[in-house]
């Protein structure tokens, strides 16, 4: 695989290529970054569905989809997300490559004009999306929103996020609110998408066995035409602890509970994401973890119990389910399992296995064209473009002394919980 190739091809706009010859199949990806904001999320989560149901040369999903089909079924897909302080809106489209069609078809360059017509070229009815597609869409968007309040445990982390990060950008979900989507209109939604293409920073990755020198060259004319203004710089802040950790609690109809404990890292403290990745791991990022082995093998307090560290906001997730009547009980031997990591009381044999599980998670990332997106445009995001090989010699190198710096530095902000108060729906 070929390392990273990146330029800025217009104000704010950037191209990265990567050459990975095991492929067959090539994807370009166009992700819109702009900083989470609570009014203006739920309209730029509806304008990348719009952009992708029909454009002006194909004026239906229907017609849009047998062109796709066409050229060896083809996928347009879109995806919003978030990374740390930043929304992204990411349009993308998958193709074989054109060296195995059968009757010489370029298929990634027809591929990647239905990507650029879908952006540049949207069906609309004057200045605004058309009525009927904006409201299909919108509630494509609600059902997005509405399917995590069915998942209990994406929607404690969601909940304990919020709050964790009240009053910053990462507390707003990416995919807005019911509320937020109901008001978005065919006008507000076209609004946002101009706002998007005029001074929303843009990452087109182009991934996949093809060299992309012609997509390239498309890239570059299409963007370089858009008259840019006031483009974003966009970037998140490590979240601040505050003065007294918060705790929470919300009722729903449950049969299992639900508890999140939030940590971060003191203000005053190094920030060693290295040390701070490989210790959430030997406290609870893996099956031979402190919390895995103690809180729910041998104590049998929960039904799951898992860390991560989250990077870009510098905070510690703990989650488990567990039984109500477990919850201080848990509570109490998840803060005693991060008590013995501040002491220094873990193993090489568990250091060792937390950076093998983190080496067999970051050898997956080359397995997809999606995986090695993913990774690059988070790395591109933090200033800190490295391969998922890099990635694991720093690992190896994280010194235990590190590691406990790492613990003593997570301090408890925030605990959430979601629980069954007898009876509440």
């Amino acid at each position: 695989m070929d390392i990273l190739n990146r330029k800025e091809i217009a104000p704010g706009i950037f191209l990265s290529k990567i050459t990975d010859s095991r492929f067959k199949q090539n994807r370009v990806s166009v992700c819109f970054l702009t900083q989470l904001d609570d009014g203006k999320a739920s309209a730029n989560a509806v304008v990348p569905k719009i952009l992708t149901n029909s454009c002006r040369n194909y004026p239906d999903l229907r017609s849009l989809n047998a062109k796709l089909s066409s050229l060896y079924a083809a996928r347009l897909s879109e995806t919003v997300g978030s990374l740390g302080d930043t929304q992204y809106i990411e349009l993308s489209v998958k193709t074989i490559d054109s060296r195995y069609a059968l009757d010489g078809e370029d298929v990634t360059s027809e591929g990647l004009q239905i990507l650029l017509n879908c952006i540049f070229n949207p069906l609309t009815d004057g200045n605004e999306f058309t009525a009927t597609v904006t409201e299909n869409e919108k509630q494509s968007c609600i059902d997005a929103i509405e399917a995590e309040l069915n998942e209990k445990r994406v929607y404690a982390v969601r909940q304990a996020t919020r709050l964790l990060c009240k009053g910053e950008p990462a507390a707003v979900f990416e995919h807005g609110t019911i509320e937020g989507v109901k008001a978005v209109t065919a006008q507000t939604a076209y609004q946002a998408y101009q706002n998007l293409l005029n001074s929303a920073r843009i990452e087109i990755v182009c991934i996949g066995c093809n060299d992309f020198s012609d997509a390239e060259k498309t890239l570059t004319t299409s963007f370089t035409a858009i008259k840019r203004t006031n483009t974003e710089d966009c970037h998140s802040k490590i979240s601040t602890v505050k003065a007294e950790s918060l705790t929470h609690t919300e009722t729903m109809e449950v049969n299992q509970s639900k508890m999140v404990l939030g940590f971060k890292t003191e203000s005053d403290c190094d920030f060693d994401r290295d040390a701070l990745t490989v210790m959430s791991k030997i406290y609870g990022g893996s099956a031979t973890s402190k919390l895995f082995e103690n809180v729910r093998e041998k104590m049998s307090l929960c039904y799951y119990c898992w860390a991560k560290f989250y990077v870009g906001k510098g905070f510690m997730l703990c989650e488990c389910g567990v039984e109500k009547d477990n919850i201080e009980k848990a509570k109490a031997e998840i803060l005693s399992q991060l008590e013995l990591m501040r002491n220094g009381e873990f193993t090489d044999i568990e250091q060792e296995h937390a950076v093998l599980s983190l080496q067999n998670d970051l050898k997956l990332v080359n397995d997809s064209l999606t995986g090695i997106k993913t990774w690059y445009l988070s790395h591109i995001y933090r200033c800190d473009i490295i391969t998922p090989e890099q990635a694991i010699e720093r690992y190896l190198t994280v010194t235990r002394e590190r590691i406990i710096k790492a613990a003593q530095s997570m301090k408890l902000d925030t605990v959430y919980v979601l629980t069954d108060d007898g009876g509440a729906k």
